[in-house]
């Protein structure tokens, strides 16, 4: 047996197993209810935060950049 076709078994039985444990494991995990969830909409109005946010200012390119265009 040569020494690529062992690695290469090696790297897809190991690939194999690993997605399976995997399956395995998300398997036991549960998904919660939709009953307990909560869309922002039924929740109500929000409250105003201590701080505001800040707002978006319109910048422009710095002076000292040249464009790539040939003109």
């Amino acid at each position: 047996m040569n020494w690529p076709l062992f690695w290469a078994l090696a790297i897809t039985f190991g690939f194999v197993i690993g997605n399976v444990m995997l399956v395995k494991r998300s398997a036991k995990q549960k998904m919660p209810s939709l009953k307990d969830f909560k869309h922002p909409a039924d929740v109500g109005p929000l409250q105003p935060s201590a701080k505001p946010m800040a707002t978006t200012q319109n910048l422009s390119p710095k002076t000292d950049q040249s464009s790539n265009s040939p003109e």
